[in-house]
């Protein structure tokens, strides 16, 4: 009789942990991975999908400095997340945001001329265009607005 208990027993659990495992396996399935932004490779991304003209005129400093100021751009814009916060998605009390690329190369432009780089709208345009695909790569932006 002890050991139909202990089958029983055994049983119960391994069907408890089958479906603790099952319900986080499904969960972890169905959400998608977090995004997380690594500037470094970003960097590396923007410069290596620059124009050859733009390359000879962009140092990687040059590319850096323009990632930034474009990403505060966004930060200032609200569509940025600090790490371990959350953006607010669209269909909540957030309405969407959408940016104009001549927004966001006027104001990286004013940043890069404040810092004294010497660059010309169409580099900080292809630099903003390369970095939107790079986020766009990582699953850090969402479909074009029509």
């Amino acid at each position: 009789m002890v050991w139909l208990f202990a089958l029983v027993a055994a049983l119960l659990v391994f069907a408890i942990a089958a479906v603790a495992v099952g319900r986080e396996s499904f969960r972890l399935g169905h959400q998608p991975p977090p995004t997380i932004f690594d500037l470094d490779e970003a960097v590396h991304h923007v410069a290596d999908a620059l124009p050859a003209e733009a390359q000879a005129r962009l140092t990687y400093d040059e590319v850096r400095e323009l990632i930034v100021a474009a990403m505060a751009h966004l930060e200032g814009r609200g569509v940025l997340a600090e790490p371990g916060e959350e953006v607010a998605l669209p269909g909540g009390d957030t309405p969407a945001v959408v940016l104009a690329d001549d927004d966001a190369v006027a104001w990286v432009l004013g940043r890069a001329e404040a810092s004294g780089m010497d660059v010309t709208d169409e580099d900080v345009f292809r630099v903003i265009e390369s970095l939107h695909g790079y986020l766009a790569r990582i699953g850090a932006v969402g479909p074009p607005a029509t």
